[in-house]
């Protein structure tokens, strides 16, 4: 068994088992439509199987929004802290890379707050927080 965590792009394949996470923490799956690239474009974090998605919306401005995170609800390894802040920082690169200078992404989960905070993100005090996060 493997420690070694892949970063993949998200494939059409992959939808299936993302809506039956939403549908296992009790929420609708969203729809292809208003997910970028029509449910594409995203980044998925595995060892031998899917571990977390998170999408990375990307305009025809240098800021990126990160939404729609979601952890397999029977990943309950030690390392789910660790694995989450990884697909975070994942995302903040590939927005740099595509020429993004700013990310942001809304939450009002302690633990994310906390994955993003370890990284650097700025949080603000409202209760839904608004996470920004300067990839300068």
């Amino acid at each position: 068994m493997s420690n070694k965590l892949n970063i993949r792009k998200i494939q059409e394949k992959d939808y299936e088992f993302i809506n039956k996470w939403w549908q296992e923490v009790q929420l609708d799956p969203i729809s292809k439509e208003i997910l970028p690239m029509n449910g594409l474009g995203g980044l998925i974090i595995e060892k031998e199987k899917p571990i977390a998605v998170s999408y990375l919306y990307l305009t025809n401005s240098k800021v990126a929004y990160v939404d729609n995170l979601i952890v397999n609800p029977s990943y309950n390894n030690k390392d789910r802290f660790k694995v989450v802040s990884t697909l975070i920082d994942a995302c903040a690169r590939l927005a740099k890379k595509t020429g993004c200078i700013d990310i942001w992404a809304m939450s009002n989960s302690r633990g994310v707050l906390q994955r993003c905070k370890n990284l650097g993100a700025k949080i603000s005090e409202e209760k839904y927080k608004v996470i920004t996060y300067s990839l300068n």
